[in-house]
């Protein structure tokens, strides 16, 4: 006859290799799903993240939609009490001179607009003030060491968001994905699927460079900006565990309840 009969061969355990079967389905049937859900909050955070590389050069227009300038960089102001520091100010260029704006004179919205709120908005010279960090001169593409002074990979990206009204600081992306994305064609660079985000919540602060060692205990913020200084975490590089883009989705849902407990 020509039907195919299930054989078992002297030596072998026809239950012990269904349960290895089984098993390894299970495993991939698990698999996938997470790559399913992680997949689905990276689009979602595409519509609630900004990306500095993708504000970067970007229009910034007044009430009526008029470009009347280039935005340049992104200040917050990150002190010691500041797990996640607000935007403060844009370093604007508008014909041939930089210029600052103060945030509240803005509205920032994902993943790269940003209006005046007035036509009258006061505008001042560029300045730096204590707790200033301004993020694509010190921030992007700065070496990072840990807590023991191990260089790791350097932020391709910047991630901000709106929390309760208002835009702070929430990460720093490394890989090579986001720089990529960032050295592409400007039309893609909005288009963030966060991969490898570093909570900007486990960074201690600058530290000097190399063989410059630190006189006595400074500011977060204090080497922020000076030739060779690096991102400090708080933490060596093998506890660093990259944020999934669920575990970054949680990451804002608990600021965003923790701003709330603040306001109450």
């Amino acid at each position: 006859m020509g039907f195919n009969k299930p054989t078992w061969t002297p030596g072998h355990d026809r239950h012990a290799e269904s349960d290895t079967h089984f098993r390894q389905l299970k495993r991939l049937r698990a698999r996938g799903e997470r790559h399913a859900r992680e997949s689905i909050a990276a689009r979602q955070l595409e519509g609630s993240l900004m990306s500095l590389a993708a504000l970067l050069g970007s229009p910034v227009r007044d009430p009526d939609g008029h470009s009347v300038g280039e935005l340049r960089d992104v200040f917050v102001n990150w002190t010691a009490g500041t797990s996640y520091p607000p935007m403060t100010a844009i370093v604007m260029r508008a014909g041939h001179r930089d210029i600052m704006i103060s945030a509240r004179w803005l509205e920032v919205t994902a993943p790269a607009s940003i209006r005046l709120r007035s036509a009258n908005a006061y505008a001042r010279a560029v300045k730096r003030h204590s707790g200033d960090v301004a993020l694509a001169h010190d921030v992007l593409d700065h070496q990072i060491v840990d807590s023991v002074g191990t260089q790791i990979v350097r932020p391709s990206d910047v991630y901000l968001a709106t929390v309760r009204g208002r835009v702070e600081l929430v990460g720093i992306e490394v890989g090579p994905a986001a720089l990529l994305r960032r050295l592409g064609p400007k039309r893609l660079r909005g288009r963030i699927r966060p991969q490898r985000v570093i909570d900007w919540g486990a960074i201690h602060g600058f530290a000097p460079r190399p063989g410059e060692d630190e006189a006595a205990p400074r500011s977060r913020t204090a080497v922020a900006g000076q030739p060779g200084a690096a991102i400090a975490l708080d933490r060596t590089a093998g506890d660093l565990k990259p944020l999934r883009p669920t575990e970054a989705q949680s990451a804002l849902r608990r600021a965003g309840t923790r701003r709330a407990g603040d306001a109450s």
